[in-house]
């Protein structure tokens, strides 16, 4: 499979496992897969933000207001990118505030009144401002590892950072794993309301952040050096906080934990787990190197192992070359991977499709080799079928 024109690519591949099922299906509706999420359901704030903003495409908004469209639109992106990368809550958020975005397109303005006889003043463009690039999320697997990401079902009295001894089993969904693989380390992510100051909830949030990484440390005796703690405060809100039971969701913990681990040793964690397994890719090439066999097993053998699990597999390239070749590029490259899965692992066809991107969704600016090499990626996104 080779074409003509040049490209460097060196891929990774990472495999973000999204494991364990749902035990209702309240907030999910049947998955369309317009936003190439796996699985036969999908929280509806994600589709709601697909049809807000088709229905403001029908309307004619996107050509009336076209930068003001295409800002919602990156943010619809940006939340599905936040919801495959084991921030399935925080992607929901980011899809409301999308839809927001989209039903407030193109409000109607007052004209400026002019002198009588003047001659209307042109307007001048806006300078456009660069393009923002998606945050690395911290489940964002580094080379050769696996995180493993658990939300911990904490809640926080209004101003306190103290854990209330019913949440004890919360603490032990982290401290039994890591006591149990001793070369994990975590980072513990708090999260707070919006009552207060910014200042004083990202301070809230950390102190509550601390104190799991104490309870970790007194209760399990994890080391210190393992163990971090990172509070966001209001930012990533999963619930309206405009209700109690709204801002009591918000005040809550995740873990993100990360690990060099076989796979194979692992029971199907309570939630999610991403994995990262180093392809490379020979320059206009979508052949996979024999080399990297052995790395594409092990997601083989982890889908055998689970046959629920469905995956999707995305191509990603830089923004070097035309953009029609890049998307075709990486689209093959994609497709390398679901026939290798297929004829050599035996997962089943319908278990596995193939998406390429191209360049439209780069994770690092592409004006440094570093950043290039970055979005230069193969995405594994495995899930598993909710059952009934």
């Amino acid at each position: 499979m080779r074409v003509t024109k040049k490209m460097g690519a060196v891929p990774y591949l990472l495999v973000a496992g999204f494991l364990g099922g749902l035990t209702g299906c309240a907030n999910y509706e049947v998955n369309t897969k317009r936003g190439d999420i796996p699985g036969y359901y999908i929280r509806s704030e994600m589709q709601e933000s697909d049809r807000a903003l088709e229905a403001a495409r029908q309307a004619g908004k996107d050509t009336a207001c076209p930068v003001e469209y295409k800002e919602a639109e990156a943010a619809r992106d940006h939340a599905y990118d936040v919801f495959r990368a084991c921030h399935t809550e925080e992607g929901a958020a980011l899809a409301k505030q999308a839809t927001a975005k989209a039903n407030a397109l193109c409000p109607p303005q007052a004209a400026a009144a002019q002198p009588k006889g003047a001659a209307a003043q042109p307007v001048a463009a806006a300078a456009q401002p660069k393009a923002a690039v998606v945050p690395i999320p911290v489940t964002e697997p580094t080379r050769e590892t696996m995180k493993y990401c658990v939300s911990l079902a904490i809640e926080f009295d209004i101003g306190r950072d103290d854990i209330r001894p019913q949440y004890n089993d919360e603490v032990a969904k982290v401290g039994t794993f890591m006591s149990k693989y001793p070369s994990t380390t975590a980072v513990i992510e708090g999260y707070a309301d919006a009552v207060g100051s910014d200042e004083s909830n990202r301070q809230l949030s950390q102190r509550r952040a601390e104190s799991v990484v104490k309870a970790l440390e007194n209760g399990y005796g994890i080391a210190p050096s393992r163990l971090s703690a990172k509070g966001y405060g209001k930012e990533g809100a999963i619930a309206d906080n405009a209700s109690d039971a709204g801002r009591q969701k918000n005040r809550r913990i995740n873990a993100i934990i990360d690990c060099a681990l076989d796979v194979k040793e692992l029971a199907p964690p309570p939630e999610r787990l991403c994995m990262t397994l180093k392809v490379e890719f020979a320059t206009d090439s979508a052949e996979i190197d024999p080399r990297y066999f052995k790395e594409i097993d092990n997601v083989g053998a982890y889908m055998k192992k689970y046959p629920t699990t469905t995956a999707v597999i995305e191509g990603h390239t830089d923004d070097r070359g035309e953009s029609g070749y890049n998307l075709r590029l990486s689209q093959q490259r994609a497709e390398s991977v679901v026939q290798y899965l297929t004829k050599t692992s035996g997962i089943e066809s319908s278990r596995l499709s193939a998406k390429g991107f191209g360049s439209t969704r780069r994770i690092a600016y592409n004006d440094t080799p570093e950043g290039r090499q970055a979005n230069r990626r193969i995405n594994a996104i495995i899930d598993c079928v909710i059952k009934q």
